[in-house]
């Protein structure tokens, strides 16, 4: 109950601060963003070493200032899920735009379609005004430890979707996926590039990190499902939100794993040198290491 009831609180906050306008929620973001890269410690030397790791080269001070943007962009990010929650079509549309949409348009109830979309800060949001275009899909979410909010999250992405969308627990594996995408010809939302372990990963460069243990799923994924790979990002520009596709791969897989998932990952490395502040680099993305013990990368931190 008591859960129930902080939630509830939080989420009215949040609600009332969707009414402001966006810029007034930005400065707002960037305040409380700075505050909390100084009393984050922790999770500042986690996105320091990750930054590190990618980008060896790189000054110090550039490591801490991309940091303390990324702080700013997710604070801003975290305020405005009070549009996810409560906005209207309207809002949501004013707010975040579509770029280059006719990628996806070119397959799209023709053949399903893969969207490889990197952990951006803005990636909600962004989804949520793809579904207003109509465009039905599915996608996976990881339990919250906070049940409730867990509920809200999953209403809250589905709410202005109409027809057969469904949001899978990363729990169920891919199974449901596949039958998913075979069955409907819509679209699977995939976010690649999280760490989730030895199993079912390889071992490939991203950025200047040679070793990332990134998931292999995808080139099975389109082999099992005759689908395309539209690789999309979203961005913060000034005030708005904007959600770009890209050309569907073609030639995709090759027969190669290990090149297909060097694809993916250069994709994703060239979306992130587009915007290096707005990309989540506060998760252990080089937990999982050969000869290591799973996290001992970021032991000393």
């Amino acid at each position: 109950m008591m859960q129930r009831i902080i939630t509830n609180c939080i989420l009215w906050v949040v609600r009332v601060i969707s009414w402001l306008p966006m810029s007034a929620i930005r400065r707002i973001g960037g305040v409380l963003g700075t505050i909390a890269y100084w009393g984050g410690g922790y999770r500042r030397r986690v996105g320091i070493k990750n930054l590190g790791l990618c980008f060896p080269e790189m000054p110090e001070s550039e490591k801490q200032q991309i940091i303390k943007k990324h702080f700013q962009y997710l604070l801003t990010s975290v305020l405005e899920y009070g549009l996810v929650f409560y906005a209207t079509r309207a809002k949501i549309c004013e707010v975040v735009r579509l770029k280059n949409i006719n990628y996806l348009y070119e397959y799209y109830r023709q053949r399903p379609i893969i969207l490889v979309c990197p952990h951006f800060v803005g990636l909600d949001i962004g989804v949520m005004r793809l579904g207003l275009e109509g465009v039905i899909g599915c996608s996976m979410y990881s339990a919250q430890a906070n049940d409730y909010i867990s509920t809200k999250l999953k209403d809250a992405r589905l709410r202005f979707i109409q027809g057969n969308c469904e949001i899978f627990s990363r729990s169920e594996g891919l199974r449901p996926i596949i039958r998913k995408l075979r069955e409907t010809n819509g679209l699977f939302y995939y976010l690649p590039d999280q760490d989730v372990g030895e199993r079912d990963s390889v071992y490939v460069p991203f950025f200047a990190h040679q070793t990332c243990a990134t998931i292999s799923a995808l080139p099975k994924l389109v082999s099992l499902t005759n689908a395309v790979v539209v690789p999309m990002a979203v961005y913060r520009v000034d005030d708005h939100y904007e959600v770009e596709f890209h050309p569907a791969w073609t030639d995709y897989p090759s027969g190669d794993l290990e090149a297909d998932i060097i694809k993916m990952n250069q994709y994703i490395e060239s979306a992130v040198l587009h915007d290096l502040p707005q990309y989540f680099w506060l998760h252990k993305r080089f937990k999982t290491q050969p000869n290591m013990k799973r996290g001992d990368l970021y032991k000393q931190l």
